[in-house]
């Protein structure tokens, strides 16, 4: 009885349980006392709780061992901040930012699963959506950085950490708008691998496409394969790659794992980028903004152990070396007449030079005519002249299919200069060994063409080649025509 003979209103049992819970592990509190705590966390929260809510979150700073999940307490009408959740309490409303979303799992169960890290502005939450719950989360075509309303999840702990359940009866809403931090900030509370880049340039190749753009961090690539089911990008697109793996090198290269995701986020004009295809000359200058390279073929020289070539082009002063790790890209430029112009698509920068990307485009843009013909090497530009072999040295590996992959590096001189001359044409190298492809193969095959080729490297020391080709302002030759005298 309170003053006047008035009887003191009670709470509902559920609260009743958790104050005696309160009282019996903490005897220096009075039920007066606790009360009064509880009235006070639901003033704190200005409503937004209920007092069965309050009484779990007072209990829980207290150091009160909670009730199970699946007790008798149930929190029905409560919307929650992320802190203040606590294992135990059902049926809440949460509002928060979607902050991760990897793809949903089909368990071996048969059941379907959907992971997620959910944020506000007090902090980070796991949550997991079961069966009917998660189809719901699918057909709201749900991204990071949207804005969600759930109802009538749970919580519960797993492996030590807080879980926000979603299950038959949950209710989830997409909002419009929120006022909460923004993704990226969110995205760095929460620990999230993920980096947000608004999309400058796109190189499409065989099995999958590299996209170049800019994140806060600076120039970035991320090579997505078209079995990840991710979606297409163009440029202006800002994207969001979650959980990347980063490539080694100081620039940031990115390739996506089984578990990424690609999220096109909105987009944005991009009149004006750094991302260039350069000229041979001017390569390397961009540094980290080259998306390709222009100039003048002159030869792919395989690597004699392991996969992959030098692709060299040159330029009027200047030649660049491209390394790619594809033997069929090798082997289709072993056809391509030196000299031919090519912009080859999908390079980039790394401490040991330009590379090509894994998902890379040729363009064989011609022949362009020489304004004049220089008669000597000094001369330089397009040369037509006699030069002398200082030294030959052949570049051979066989595949496993049983093709050959060849090149050659010979010396020259003139008289008035000396150049070296880079070549993977065929025809230059049948003339060069005497001998023709088909019986080049024959030769490999039998295990005789790398004696073969030392005898020409020796045999031809001395020798008078008759040449015409572009040089290059450091001396490389892209020979577009070649005989030996």
């Amino acid at each position: 009885m309170r003053d006047g003979g008035i009887p003191a209103k009670r709470s509902s049992p559920a609260i009743e349980g958790i104050i005696e819970r309160i009282l019996s592990s903490r005897r220096d509190l009075t039920r007066e006392r606790v009360e009064v705590l509880i009235k006070e966390r639901v003033a704190e929260l200005e409503g937004l709780i209920d007092e069965e809510t309050a009484a779990l979150l007072v209990a829980k700073e207290l150091g009160v061992p909670l009730p199970p999940l699946g007790g008798a307490f149930e929190n029905k009408t409560a919307r929650l901040f992320v802190r203040d959740l606590v294992a135990g309490l059902k049926r809440i409303k949460l509002v928060a930012r979607l902050v991760r979303l990897p793809p949903p799992l089909q368990l071996s169960s048969g059941r379907k699963l959907q992971r997620m890290v959910l944020a506000d502005e007090s902090g980070c939450v796991d949550a997991v959506a079961w069966d009917s719950a998660a189809d719901i989360v699918e057909s709201l075509s749900l991204k990071p950085g949207d804005c969600i309303y759930v109802k009538n999840a749970s919580v519960s702990e797993y492996k030590g950490r807080l879980e926000v359940v979603l299950s038959e009866g949950v209710e989830v809403e997409k909002l419009g708008s929120c006022e909460l931090p923004e993704l990226e900030g969110l995205l760095t509370r929460c620990g999230v691998n993920a980096i947000a880049m608004t999309v400058h340039e796109v190189v499409e190749g065989k099995g999958g496409y590299c996209a170049y753009g800019m994140t806060k961090d600076g120039p970035a690539c991320v090579l997505v394969q078209a079995q990840s089911g991710a979606p297409s990008v163009k440029r202006g697109d800002v994207v969001l790659v979650q959980d990347p793996r980063r490539l080694p090198g100081g620039f940031q290269r990115y390739r996506l794992t089984r578990i990424s995701r690609v999220f096109t986020l909105g987009s944005q004009p991009v009149d004006e980028s750094p991302f260039r295809v350069a000229s041979v000359d001017d390569a390397g200058e961009l540094g980290w903004y080259t998306v390709g390279v222009r100039g003048r073929f002159a030869a792919a020289l395989p690597f004699k152990r392991g996969a992959g070539a030098a692709i060299t082009v040159i330029g009027s002063s200047a030649s660049a070396n491209v390394l790619t790790f594809d033997d069929s890209l090798t082997a289709e430029l072993s056809a391509l007449k030196p000299g031919t112009v090519v912009e080859l698509l999908g390079v980039y920068s790394s401490e040991r030079g330009l590379r090509l990307n894994p998902y890379y485009s040729v363009r064989k843009l011609g022949w362009e005519k020489p304004a004049k013909v220089s008669e000597t090497l000094a001369e330089g530009g397009y040369v037509s002249c006699r030069a002398t072999v200082l030294s030959l040295s052949f570049r051979l590996r066989l595949l496993a299919s049983g093709e050959l992959l060849l090149g050659a590096a010979v010396n020259l001189d003139d008289g008035t200069a000396r150049a070296r001359l880079l070549t993977s044409y065929g025809p230059h190298l049948e003339e060069l060994t005497g001998s023709s492809w088909d019986e080049m193969r024959e030769y490999a095959s039998s295990g005789v063409l790398p004696h073969i080729l030392s005898y020409c490297e020796e045999y031809l020391k001395g020798a008078e080649l008759e040449l015409e080709g572009w040089l290059s302002g450091d001396g490389v030759l892209a020979a577009t025509k070649l005989r030996v005298s």
